[in-house]
């Protein structure tokens, strides 16, 4: 039997690791190692956490490398190849490993073949596509940016430019004001929230139904101020955040929604809030937590002076603002009365309201007749209407279902048959 082929190596390799009957996906001259390897490398110099790692194995191909580096894991110092023929087995995590063949003749004549899972494959060129760019892993001084998670690290993204726009049209809230002028006032005065050892530190949660518009009062007071502060969309990382502001001395302002150490703190949580573990930080930290629910809110939380300082309750629109904000969603060259609009959409959140202008301008697409204050109202019924009927057909559909249950019991699903 005559010596295997690169790609038969790679397939025995693959099958050693993952059993005969898995076939495995190949991919053929992708350069994956030395893309790979490039991430390996400077997580270990960065000292990144992070479950890669690089396995060299036995093969027909000679181990040769070019670009020797020192790569550093702890105390050990591991000899590391930008480049290089040979076989190599790449650990990716959650037990997903691809086997790497690659064979280089010469500077313009290389030849590798990747083999692993379908997922693994998956893993493998999203880390090479994204894990190379230069993500920012430390916190920008300016901005509006999203924590985002790569492969267990963390790094900052910046928030879309649409987005940001978007948000800042919403400044015509009513709430927008209140938080605003809170927010002015922290941090003009921040040598008084630092005095004696404090922390620096502002928490604001925002209380009120979905689509009342909660979070996107927060961007638009990120986006108006985005040239002067760093504002972070963290959730779950809001404590990273305040940890690495207060490091840097940068102020910062954190968005955090539905943050779930909220409903079931620890005492580490606790402390973190009431400034007993919180981050000191002298330039200032603003954090501004939302939910909807927010008697779910642990008691030592919600019943606790200085564990959150202030509460904004934003609930559905009056006519004014309910006009203003049916301003944004209408089109240039309807002119409707700012009055009767307000009228028509009292007690509406920004939400409905939007979800409403669209029926009201399905209603009307496709024939020669005007936008009007009769044709919003109409379609406000509908909206209503829809919703009303879909819960009670779920409510019909959940009694139905028991009903049946208890009179038959449990009964084959004969619909599965057909996907065996």
């Amino acid at each position: 039997m005559g010596k295997l082929t690169l790609v038969e190596q790679a397939l025995r390799l693959h099958k050693e690791y993952y059993g005969e009957d898995n076939f495995g996906t190949v991919v053929k001259d992708c350069d994956y190692y030395p893309k790979v390897a490039e991430i390996f490398i400077n997580r270990k110099n960065r000292k990144i956490y992070s479950n890669l790692d690089i396995e060299p194995v036995a093969s027909t191909v000679v181990h040769t490398g070019s670009s020797p580096v020192m790569a550093k894991a702890g105390r050990i110092k591991k000899l590391m190849f930008k480049d290089g023929s040979g076989a190599y087995r790449i650990h990716l995590g959650q037990n997903e490993v691809v086997h790497i063949i690659r064979f280089i003749l010469n500077s313009k004549v290389r030849m590798e073949y990747a083999v692993g899972t379908t997922k693994s494959m998956s893993m493998l060129h999203n880390l090479c596509e994204a894990g190379r760019a230069k993500l920012n892993r430390s916190l920008p001084r300016k901005g509006i940016w999203k924590i985002g998670c790569y492969d267990g690290v963390y790094y900052h993204g910046k928030a879309r430019k649409e987005e940001i726009e978007n948000a800042l049209r919403f400044s015509v809230h009513p709430k927008f004001n209140e938080l605003e002028n809170d927010f002015n006032q922290f941090f003009s005065d921040i040598d008084f929230y630092t005095r004696y050892g404090q922390s620096g530190m502002r928490k604001v949660l925002f209380t009120g139904p979905p689509g009342t518009g909660k979070t996107t009062i927060a961007k638009a007071l990120g986006a108006k101020y985005q040239d002067k502060y760093v504002f972070v969309y963290a959730d779950d990382y809001f404590k990273d955040v305040c940890y690495a502001a207060a490091q840097k001395k940068i102020p910062v302002i954190i968005i955090a929604e539905e943050v779930d150490e909220l409903y079931r703190a620890d005492a580490g949580t606790l402390s973190f809030l009431d400034g007993a573990d919180t981050p000191r930080n002298l330039a200032g930290t603003y954090v501004i937590f939302s939910t909807n629910y927010p008697n779910r809110i642990d008691p030592r939380i919600r019943k606790r002076p200085g564990r959150i300082d202030r509460i904004i309750s934003v609930g559905a629109f009056r006519t004014k603002a309910a006009a203003a904000c049916a301003k944004m969603y209408l089109p240039d060259d309807i002119n409707i009365d700012l009055k009767e609009l307000g009228a028509v959409l009292d007690r509406t959140t920004p939400a409905e309201i939007k979800e409403i202008i669209n029926i009201a301008i399905g209603m009307i697409r496709g024939t020669k007749n005007e936008l009007t204050v009769d044709v919003i109202k109409n379609a406000r019924a509908f909206l209503k209407g829809t919703l009303d009927l879909s819960v009670q057909e779920a409510e019909e559909d959940i009694e139905e279902r028991e009903e049946i249950f208890k009179k038959n019991g449990a009964q084959p699903d004969y619909s599965s048959y057909l996907e065996d």
